[in-house]
């Protein structure tokens, strides 16, 4: 598959239904491999395959994109335990305050802001592949707001009333600090593309902004806008419904502070 032996593998951070490894060979290469290995993510997380994964990143080639290039495919597991993509592995790494809000954690710069929308752009006006329809991550019908504040209710009235309309076009649909590389400033990779989609352009920018909230602080949510040709706050409240719960009890009065601002 690869044309030489393995030097070494190393677990990575990996998604929710994969666990990932890094893959180094005794020529040097390295490659990061997927395996869908938790039981029951065909039930749970269908859009999660490597079906769709593999459908984005062959539509990402040659798009200018920093991502990662197909190497090999199991979808079925055929040839394991798992089903399993093998990937080359890009250079960078990811930001330790893209997922630990820290006082010490490095920043991220207007540039570092821009070059993210920036590769959003491009994803969005590239042709749509054969990759699944985008669906929120919650079930509203069900959904129970985290607190008493009021603002969980005008919230929860926005995504009732129904998306802007609009384009469905390409996108990531799990866009945020936490799925890129960097180095020296610079982005080197967008990954985990399991929930790439056809959609809303509007999602992406949402989500990264709620992430961004969340790892950083509201006001590096808002810079994001000054290089964003396009923004519906729609996309941003249903963002927050769709990844905000109980459990996140020490973020929820930077996100109501964040929700006020929307509605």
């Amino acid at each position: 598959m690869i044309g030489a032996d393995i030097a070494s593998a190393v677990p990575l951070t990996g998604g929710v239904a994969q666990s990932v490894t890094g893959v180094t060979t005794t020529d040097g290469r390295e490659y990061v491999l997927r395996l869908w290995s938790r039981p029951d993510w065909r039930e749970t997380d269908p859009d999660h395959s490597p079906e769709n994964e593999t459908a984005a990143l062959t539509a990402l080639v040659g798009s200018g994109l920093p991502v990662p290039e197909v190497v090999a495919v199991d979808a079925e597991g055929r040839h394991g335990e798992y089903p399993a993509l093998l990937m080359t592995r890009l250079p960078g790494t990811i930001l330790h305050s893209a997922t630990h809000r820290s006082p010490t954690a490095e920043p991220l710069t207007a540039d570092m802001l821009r070059q993210l929308v920036d590769a959003a752009d491009v994803l969005h006006a590239l042709p749509v592949p054969d990759v699944g329809p985008y669906a929120p991550y919650e079930d509203l019908s069900e959904w129970e707001p985290p607190s008493e504040h009021p603002v969980w209710e005008r919230a929860l009235a926005v995504a009732a009333s129904g998306p802007p309309p609009g384009p469905d076009v390409f996108v990531h649909r799990d866009f945020h600090p936490g799925n890129t590389l960097w180095r020296e400033g610079r982005l080197t990779g967008v990954i985990d593309w399991t929930t790439a989609a056809r959609g809303p352009a509007g999602v992406d920018l949402a989500h990264l902004r709620i992430n961004l909230v969340l790892a950083y602080d509201r006001a590096t949510a808002d810079s994001v806008l000054r290089f964003a040709s396009e923004h519906n706050p729609y996309w941003d409240v249903r963002a927050v419904l769709d990844l905000v719960d109980e459990d996140d009890e020490d973020d929820l009065p930077t996100v109501e502070e964040y929700l006020e601002s929307l509605l």
